[in-house]
């Protein structure tokens, strides 16, 4: 899958926003948030020592963009659907 392919699915998938300057974010995170997220994950995959020192942080940020998106797919449902989705 190419990068645009990537970016263009889960931007439909509503995790991918746009901030007030125009820069691509996870729903729910800051510019400097999700920068920091992914610079975390890139870490982690590459095995770097002292990734788990953070994981704390990454933890609290990966649970702040869940429950964000969760929200808009729940409402993006209710639209469809036309009834409440969450209590």
């Amino acid at each position: 899958m190419t990068p645009e392919k990537l970016r263009t699915h889960v931007t439909y998938l509503s995790e991918i926003a746009t901030d007030s300057e125009r820069r691509e974010v996870f729903v729910g995170l800051t510019f400097e948030e999700t920068s920091w997220l992914i610079d975390y994950r890139e870490r982690r995959a590459r095995g770097e020592s002292g990734w788990n020192r953070d994981q704390p942080v990454a933890l609290e940020l990966a649970a702040r963009h869940r429950t964000a998106h969760i929200a808009i797919v729940s409402a993006e449902a209710e639209l469809v659907l036309g009834k409440p989705t969450l209590n």
